[in-house]
């Protein structure tokens, strides 16, 4: 039995009938009211990349954790604003945030096309390209021109910098894609590539529950430039509150993390010293 059929058998026949249109119309108020998520005591949803160690990850039964997330809540509690954290895989994260169904997401690189259905609150952190080589090749790979004729791979669906971009179409590098960091990682051991190219922070923190550990590492003498990663709210996610919620955590973040680069969040997950809750 449906609410309403319930709710029309409670209030009777005609005679009732003004009273139970009033009390449907209250029914649909409240309903839509909070759908939209409106009032001081709103949860607001936050979709996160659920693999993309230490920013944000889950482990196994446990909440998801990750410097972004730590950043995140304390800014919640900052400004007040109650959230709910939830993983995802990061093609779903885009998805939602894209079609309006959650409020907010992280950590979304801008582009102009992402710019057409998000708005950009705050940095919460920096992501920076970097080179991994083996620990014997630093003082032979120092640049571009000397990785001339070499292979160097990438994971699918990462942003390159521009500069390895023209490389590799002006000739001077064979770029080789691949699904994963860690399959770069064992094809560089294994001497399949020459390099390659990923994350720094993300590959120091996979590095650390590996064999690899000193044996590959980041070429200093080659450098790209950084990229902010943001927190974003849905352009097509309508709710009353939503903009205060928004600007609130703006200033937040701005006030724990100056600069964007969130140093201060990230680097105990880089830590050799420092346990952490769980291993992804």
């Amino acid at each position: 039995m449906s609410i309403l059929m319930a709710m029309r058998r409670r209030f009777g026949g005609k005679s009732r009938c003004s009273g139970f249109a009033a009390v449907v119309l209250l029914f649909l108020t409240g309903a839509v009211f909070a759908q939209s998520g409106g009032g001081s005591d709103s949860v607001w949803e936050v979709a996160v990349d659920e693999a993309l160690a230490p920013y944000s990850f889950s482990c196994k039964q446990q909440s998801v954790r990750g410097s972004d997330i730590d950043l995140l809540r304390d800014a919640a509690k900052l400004a007040g604003v109650r959230l709910k954290i939830v993983p995802y895989p990061w093609k779903r994260v885009l998805y939602l945030v894209q079609t309006g169904q959650v409020p907010f997401a992280m950590p979304l690189f801008y582009n102009e096309e992402r710019a057409g259905f998000a708005d950009f609150i705050a940095p919460v952190h920096q992501g920076v390209p970097t080179l991994f080589i083996r620990k014997e090749k630093l003082r032979e790979y120092t640049s571009l021109q000397a990785l001339k004729g070499k292979r160097i791979g990438y994971s699918r669906g990462y942003a390159l910098p521009s500069e390895f971009t023209e490389a590799i179409q002006n000739g001077i590098v064979t770029g080789d894609e691949v699904n994963s960091s860690k399959q770069n990682m064992q094809n560089l051991m294994l001497q399949r590539i020459d390099g390659f190219i990923a994350s720094y922070t993300t590959t120091q923190f996979d590095l650390r529950f590996t064999e690899e550990l000193g044996k590959i590492v980041a070429q200093p003498a080659i450098v790209f430039g950084g990229r902010d990663a943001f927190l974003v709210t849905s352009k097509n996610y309508k709710a009353e509150g939503l903009e205060k919620a928004s600007s609130s955590l703006k200033a937040a973040l701005t006030t724990l993390n100056p600069g964007g680069k969130a140093e201060k969040y990230i680097q105990p997950y880089l830590d050799k010293n420092s346990p952490l809750p769980c291993t992804p």
